[in-house]
């Protein structure tokens, strides 16, 4: 039986990030997609299936918590990750909640990881119960 290989989206404007974010990804096994703003990462989310989103807070246009709305809606089970510097942290709980996953920039291999196999988890956890 074929495994499936984790889809994760990254959605952030500064393709630097994007592209850091996805070596580190694709290092650790998962196949990635890349979107620079909102409407490009809405597009792909209806278009492709995805496992999870990893979405920058602060970006012009439509900010990070705009974007988990309307992801959510259509897929409400798919999990977003924040990343953000320490500076958006608070504006990004007030937007989204105190639950809300944050990957604090910087962050490590390790620390990437850890969050996503979590999340990953809870989603499979989630649609076997």
């Amino acid at each position: 039986m074929m495994k499936h290989t984790p889809m994760i989206m990254i959605v952030d404007d500064d393709p630097s990030v994007r592209a850091t974010i996805g070596q580190a990804l694709a290092a650790l096994g998962y196949a990635v997609r890349e979107a620079p703003d909102g409407p490009t990462a809405l597009d792909i989310a209806r278009r492709e299936e995805l496992s999870l989103v990893i979405l920058d807070y602060l970006m012009p246009g439509m900010d990070g918590a705009e974007v988990a709305r309307e992801i959510g809606a259509l897929d409400p089970e798919l999990p977003i990750v924040f990343s953000t510097g320490h500076a958006a942290l608070r504006a990004l709980r007030a937007a989204a909640g105190d639950d809300v996953r944050v990957l604090e920039k910087p962050f490590t291999l390790d620390e990437l990881d850890a969050l996503l196999l979590d999340r990953l988890a809870e989603r499979r956890r989630a649609r076997l119960a």
